[in-house]
């Protein structure tokens, strides 16, 4: 596989997202024949098949999916590679990759991570806002070097600590009867529609789990991606939404929804700033780490 250019690899990743040769090589300005040619080349490398063409488009057989997050590693370090040299040229000395959840986002880490870059400007901080999920499978393959999740179960090959504290509330159109009430139970909500976050998202597993453990399945009637549209279709009378409270203040105000306390013990959620186990963190995410560290002690 080292034989293989940059352009190869991208054309296979290409391949394996959109599930189409013509589209991958479209997207790469290639003819289809020479994109043909190319993905033809890894596969007699490799020896074995890496896509199975089907009437509905290509899918990667298990040696393809083993090339494909082979070739993502790759094009990842190639491209680090391209902006650690553009950061020298114009000055930056460090770069720090953060993967962090909405909830943190909110509730701290955006002001935290402003005033470190204020005190550091030859630090360049690049950061993603993914679920926990994709943050832990970041770290694993050495794309973050910091995340920021909502502590759940514990986890094997990271290490944390502390960071924040939120407390998840119950966004409520204020026609409905719950708007009028200083707080409410899980219990409380589950004859209620729901707008939900997509499914990979801590907050929509804390809430789906507890209600099965009620006996319930939430009804969900909308799902969204981001807290706004949450309140934007709480605002239109389509359901209520749990979400954390640093977040849901602000929207509440601007767009004229209620917002109630869930009185649930976990309510109140833990976040923690995590890293990969092993390894020794480059001079500028060590002092990042350090900056967090302070301020959650703070």
């Amino acid at each position: 596989m080292l034989r293989h250019d940059m352009t190869s690899l991208r054309l296979f990743v290409a391949v394996c997202e959109f599930r189409s040769l013509s589209r991958a090589a479209e997207s790469l300005n290639l003819a289809l024949s020479a994109a043909s040619r190319r993905l033809k080349l890894i596969e007699e490398e490799v020896g074995a098949p890496l896509v199975k063409r089907l009437p509905h488009g290509f899918e990667p057989t298990a040696a393809g999916f083993s090339v494909f997050r082979y070739a993502q590693m790759v094009l990842h370090l190639g491209d680090q590679l391209s902006a650690n040299i553009a950061d020298l040229q114009s000055g930056v000395r460090g770069r720090v990759r953060v993967f962090a959840s909405s909830s943190a986002l909110v509730l701290r880490l955006a002001a935290d991570l402003a005033a470190f870059a204020r005190e550091h400007p030859e630090i360049r901080i690049d950061l993603e806002e993914r679920p926990t999920a994709d943050t832990l499978e970041a770290l694993d393959r050495k794309i973050a070097d910091i995340g920021v999740i909502v502590r759940g179960v514990p986890l094997p090959g990271v290490v944390a600590f502390p960071y924040a504290q939120d407390r998840l509330a119950v966004a409520v159109n204020r026609a409905n009867p719950l708007a009028s009430r200083p707080s409410v139970m899980l219990s409380d909500l589950l004859d209620e529609d729901f707008v939900a976050l997509e499914l990979g998202t801590a907050v929509h597993r804390l809430i789906d789990e507890k209600a099965r453990a009620l006996g319930r399945i939430l009804r969900l009637r909308v799902q969204v991606r981001s807290f706004e549209v949450m309140c934007q279709m709480v605002a239109h009378g389509l359901g209520i939404g749990i979400l954390p409270e640093a977040a849901l203040r602000p929207l509440a105000e601007t767009l004229g929804i209620a917002l109630v306390r869930l009185d649930e013990p976990w309510a109140v959620r833990d976040i923690d700033v995590v890293m990969a186990q092993g390894g020794e963190p480059n001079q500028a995410t060590r002092q990042l780490l350090e900056s967090l560290r302070s301020k959650a002690t703070a």
